[in-house]
């Protein structure tokens, strides 16, 4: 899905782009290009343009609405979640005898340790020993 809507991105920017061509191409008569008022004014390139501005205005139209539509189901899809997972009570199993070789004799001084160095067992995938630094 992640995949899908990348390409679906990529595809409305290059539309979006797409669009701005023609003032792109205004941006670069008033600059002065010779080509562009060549094209726009001698050989009456504005009559094509004016033809088209109301499909233009149609694709704008429709590429808005597509990312309102898109931006409105992701509100609607994500709203509230956030709060939702804040409220959830979490269970932390604090049981860690599991996780030790040796007992847990001195688990209250490694709470109030500001350094503690901890040994790992070599076979076994367990804490063999902590000491107190």
């Amino acid at each position: 899905m992640r995949a899908f809507f990348s390409a679906l991105t990529v595809v409305m920017w290059s539309l979006y782009l797409y669009l701005l061509l023609p003032l792109a191409t205004l941006i670069a008569w008033y600059v002065g290009f010779s080509a562009v008022y060549e094209e726009m004014v001698m050989r009456r390139g504005w009559e094509a343009l004016v033809q088209l501005l109301g499909w233009y205005s149609l694709i704008i139209l429709l590429i808005g609405l597509a990312q309102v539509g898109w931006a409105s189901t992701n509100w609607a899809r994500f709203k509230g979640k956030r709060d939702r997972r804040r409220l959830s009570e979490r269970q932390v199993d604090m049981d860690a005898d599991h996780m030790f070789v040796a007992g847990l004799d001195r688990h209250a001084s490694w709470q109030d340790a500001k350094r503690l160095v901890v040994h790992h067992h070599y076979t076994e995938s367990k804490i063999a020993a902590v000491e107190v630094g």
